[in-house]
C-alpha cells in the first residue's frame, strides 16, 4: 500500500454520520440485515422523556424509508422520532441504531502493490497486509467501497471501523506511509514506514 490517504466518502455527508473530529466519523451500526431500515421503540424513561421534550429544535428526515411525518431530533448522541400529528407526543428511539452500537469510521484510498503481492486495483482488496493492520490496530473493515474499487483502475477504497475512537485515530497512522508485508524467513513482518 503506498500513497495513503484520507477518503471522504460522500456517505459521510448524510444524516447517519457525524464528524467525531478530524477523518473521524461516528455512526451506528446496524443490527439487523437491512442497515437502513428503522426499529423504532416508545421511550418509556420517564427522566429521558422529561429531557427530550425540552427539544425546540425536531427536523423533517432526510432517508429514504422515512415516513414524511416524523421528525427527528439528536440528544447526547442519539436519534429520537417523532409524529407531530401525534396528540399523545410519543417519542420514539431507532432500536436498530442504538441495539447495533456506536462505532467510529474512517476511510483510506491508496495504490497497491503487485510487487509486495497486493491485488492489482480491483474490487477485491488484496487479503495482506490488510488482515496484519486491522489486527495491528484492533479494527474491522466496515465498508468495501464495491463501487468504488471497479471504476477506479489505480486505487482502492476501504472504511476501518472500532468502537473505540482510539483504535481509528491509531489507525490513521499510515495516512501518508508505505504499509507492506516483509518476509524475514521465520515470520512476516508488517511494515509501516
Amino acid at each position: 500500500m503506498k500513497n495513503i490517504r484520507f477518503y471522504n466518502a460522500p456517505k459521510y455527508l448524510t444524516e447517519d454520520y457525524k464528524e467525531a473530529e478530524s477523518m473521524i466519523y461516528k455512526t451506528y451500526a446496524a443490527n439487523s440485515e437491512s442497515e437502513n431500515s428503522l426499529w423504532l421503540a416508545q421511550v418509556t424513561d420517564e427522566a429521558l422523556l422529561k429531557e427530550l421534550k425540552k427539544i425546540t429544535k425536531w427536523e423533517k428526515g432526510t432517508r429514504e424509508d422515512l415516513d414524511d411525518e416524523l421528525l427527528i431530533a439528536e440528544y447526547e448522541g442519539q436519534k429520537y422520532y417523532i409524529d407531530p400529528e401525534d396528540e399523545e407526543d410519543i417519542i420514539f428511539l431507532d432500536e436498530n441504531a442504538s441495539g447495533g452500537g456506536e462505532i467510529y469510521v474512517t476511510s483510506i484510498v491508496f495504490e497497491p502493490e503487485p510487487e509486495f503481492d497486493e491485488n492489482e486495483p480491483a474490487e477485491e482488496i488484496s487479503q495482506y497486509p490488510l488482515e496484519d493492520i486491522l489486527e495491528k490496530f484492533f479494527c474491522y473493515v466496515s465498508d468495501d467501497y464495491t463501487e468504488e474499487n471497479e471504476k477506479d483502475p489505480v486505487n482502492s477504497y476501504i472504511e476501518f471501523a472500532s468502537e473505540d475512537m482510539e483504535d481509528i485515530r491509531n489507525i490513521l497512522t499510515i495516512v501518508g506511509k508505505h504499509v507492506y508485508n516483509k518476509d524475514n524467513g521465520e515470520y512476516v513482518d508488517l511494515i509501516i514506514e
